[in-house]
């Protein structure tokens, strides 16, 4: 298992982190909305508080602040903290098969048939590559097949005294093979 272990965890660097920001900017807008909801739920409520040996009454909201203010920061930086690693080990499950799949399509385009198209169990876009695979799989077949019924047709011809009829069947079959591909 571990010869599939990945070493490196970005991968795409933008699209990793695009992911990531976008899950740290929610999180911080959260903590503002909360902060922000907070206090303006307070702000027509009054606090008694006993500072310094003083009574102090004062407005909640204003009592609130500075509690409130450090409490958001220290969530935030937690929370940010947790979903950058969060979104990171995600991200990678995701970019890692779709840099793997283009660089076999990629390969595929160029002639290669024979490809696998694996990705690990544990990753994302898992049916992708079983697709991709099974579409390798039938095609690498079908081209087998044209080269088969080709050089059949090769040594027709190479024959002397061929017949046409053989020719003309076995232009047929060439030709459904063909067939199956839609352009």
């Amino acid at each position: 298992m571990e010869k599939f272990r990945r070493k490196n965890y970005f991968i795409d660097k933008k699209f990793q982190a695009r992911f990531i920001i976008k899950f740290c900017v929610i999180v911080i807008l959260s903590s503002l909305v909360i902060g922000a909801s907070l206090l303006y739920l307070s702000r027509n409520f009054t606090t008694v508080a006993i500072e310094n040996a003083h009574v102090t009454v004062k407005n909640t909201a204003d009592f609130m602040l500075p509690i409130v203010a450090e409490t958001l920061i220290l969530v935030t930086i937690l929370s940010a903290v947790s979903v950058i690693a969060l979104t990171l080990f995600t991200s990678h499950k995701i970019a890692g098969p779709l840099y793997r799949l283009k660089k076999e399509i990629e390969e595929f385009k160029n002639g290669q048939l024979s490809l696998s198209f694996r990705t690990r169990n544990t990753d994302q876009l898992k049916d992708l590559s079983e697709a991709l695979a099974e579409m390798s799989k039938v095609l690498g077949a079908k081209h087998l097949a044209l080269k088969g019924k080709m050089a059949e047709l090769k040594e027709s011809l190479k024959s002397p005294g061929t017949d046409h009829g053989a020719i003309l069947s076995k232009l047929g079959e060439l030709e459904s093979i063909i067939n199956y591909f839609k352009i």
